[in-house]
């Protein structure tokens, strides 16, 4: 008995699933000239695009830089809740806890 072959449906292009591929298409009257006017532009956002990430990634640069760091001296009897407070005061900061 042969075995049956599953049909599969057609598969969508990426386009048609894609709104946000199918509003970056190209209008479909477009001239040369209107072309060449939008490669620029895009060109163009393109470059000041790469400018801004390139300013977040210096400015996060320097701010690693210039993070201070503070001791901080956790003073208590033990079972007191020392790290508890610690975890609790947790925000955002890496901790390094020595004991």
């Amino acid at each position: 008995m042969p075995k049956a072959r599953l049909e599969h449906p057609p598969a969508r292009r990426r386009t048609l699933s894609d709104p946000l591929a199918a509003a970056l298409l190209p209008p479909p009257d477009e001239s040369p000239v209107e072309r060449e006017v939008r490669l620029k532009a895009e060109i163009d956002a393109k470059k000041v695009s790469d400018s801004i990430d390139e300013m977040i990634r210096q400015e996060r640069n320097d701010r690693k830089k210039s993070r201070t760091e503070v001791n901080v001296l956790l003073l208590g009897q033990s079972e007191s809740g020392k790290s508890t407070t610690l975890k609790r005061e947790h925000i955002g900061a890496v901790w390094r806890i020595s004991y």
